[in-house]
């Protein structure tokens, strides 16, 4: 007997139901893969903090409430689990700021606002300012995943692609885009400017610019990749440039986010108070804050080759474990970005050569001489995108992203313990 056969009218709607929910599944893998690596390294990372924050517990919840077993009232022994232990650091600063807003007298103003601004509703709505940054941060990595994988997509096959956001995510100082902390936000905007500005989007590229620039300071070296690529687009022609100057303006959207940052501390905080007496002192007047030495006693940009030599010299005369980390891992970064130097384009080289000089010239005194230089060099992502088809088996994928969650694990006991600052 011939079974009957069904126009695309009159299948069963059942099936037609499962049909289209498996098109679209399809449709969509990668970011359902993506999502579910997002997911289990969420949960891996509070987990372990978790576990971890006993060790040192700094918080009163932490002191007063036990890990286990679990305690009522619930929402206490939750927050005990979930959110004090990433209470650490910066974040302490980023809940100052969701909580009572800038201040000149705790060197808040250093810290730029997008990342708190964001936080803010959502502290309204869930009376935890932990949590609000937690929200944000967790949301934007997935986002930035998502756009991380399209963007090399452009450029690489599909499973080379997703070697380099497997190694993006999986290195070492990348358990901080799950900490209450700018990063995450900082590289969503950053990358969505790359994406946009190669698909020759030049506006949503500058507002994605500023909106990075609204997060973290570097977020003006997007200026110079940007006009790289438009350069490029031109031909290296002076003439075809100036006749598409309309996309040229949509640059200055960049250094006009730092201008209305800068504008909002001198009128609502009073925090700008030009020093012209030196370029440094310039700069920590007025685009960086003059509070920023209560964050960080002793800060300075030196130059890069100054400022690792001093922290070589640091490190020989009395051996500090977070110096001897943020060290090994800047030489990690810096063979990494041997690697992948030929596989990167024109514009990736240059945004990831500023950040990368700008991380090394940043000194932070003379006991943590190279303090947060893992995370800042972090944000030289394109580098990741390079490093996809250096790894071209499966072994080294495997051997890469194994390493990388040790690493990542054991500097966020580090961080959780107060043993190391990111």
């Amino acid at each position: 007997m011939t079974q009957p056969s069904y126009s695309a009218d009159d299948r069963p709607a059942g099936e037609g139901y499962q049909a289209g929910l498996r098109r679209f599944f399809e449709r969509h893998r990668s970011t359902w893969e993506l999502g579910g690596i997002w997911l289990v390294l969420r949960l891996v990372t509070f987990v372990w903090a978790a576990l971890v924050s006993p060790l040192h517990a700094i918080t009163p919840v932490e002191q007063m409430v036990p890990l286990w077993p679990p305690s009522t009232p619930l929402l206490r022994w939750l927050e005990r689990t979930l959110l004090a232990p990433w209470f650490r650091r910066d974040a302490v600063n980023h809940v100052g700021i969701v909580v009572n807003g800038y201040r000149l007298d705790d060197g808040s103003t250093q810290f730029h606002p997008l990342f708190a601004w964001l936080a803010k509703p959502i502290y309204w709505l869930f009376g935890h300012p932990t949590l609000a940054l937690l929200v944000v941060s967790s949301l934007a990595t997935i986002a930035l995943l998502i756009i991380f994988e399209q963007l090399v997509l452009l450029d690489l096959e599909s499973h080379t692609a997703r070697t380099a956001t497997l190694l993006f995510i999986f290195s070492p100082p990348a358990f901080i885009l799950f900490a209450p902390y700018t990063e995450s936000l900082f590289l969503l905007w950053a990358v969505l400017c790359l994406f946009w500005a190669r698909k020759q989007r030049w506006w949503l590229a500058g507002l994605a610019g500023a909106l990075a620039t609204l997060t973290r300071q570097q977020g003006i070296f997007l200026l110079f990749p940007l006009a790289w690529e438009l350069w490029q687009v031109a031909g290296r022609n002076p003439r075809r440039a100036l006749a598409g100057w309309r996309d040229w303006l949509a640059l200055t959207l960049i250094p006009g986010g730092l201008l209305f940052w800068v504008a909002y501390r001198a009128v609502a905080l009073n925090d700008v108070r030009p020093d012209y007496s030196s370029l440094q002192a310039f700069v920590y007047s007025v685009i960086i804050s003059p509070a920023s030495s209560k964050v960080v006693p002793v800060q300075a940009f030196w130059l890069p080759w100054r400022a690792l030599w001093f922290a070589l010299n640091n490190l020989w005369a009395q051996f500090h474990i977070s110096v001897a980390i943020d060290l090994v891992l800047g030489a990690g970064f810096l063979l990494l970005l041997g690697l992948a130097w030929r596989h990167m384009r024109v514009s990736y080289r240059i945004y990831a050569v500023i950040i990368v000089l700008v991380s090394f010239a940043y000194h932070t005194g003379p006991f943590l001489p190279y303090m947060g230089l893992p995370r800042h060099l972090l944000l030289a992502f394109p580098v990741f995108i390079g490093l996809g088809p250096v790894l071209r088996y499966r072994w080294q994928r495997l051997l890469m992203v194994g390493l990388g969650l040790f690493g990542m694990l054991f500097l966020l006991m580090l961080y959780v313990i107060r043993g190391w600052v990111p």
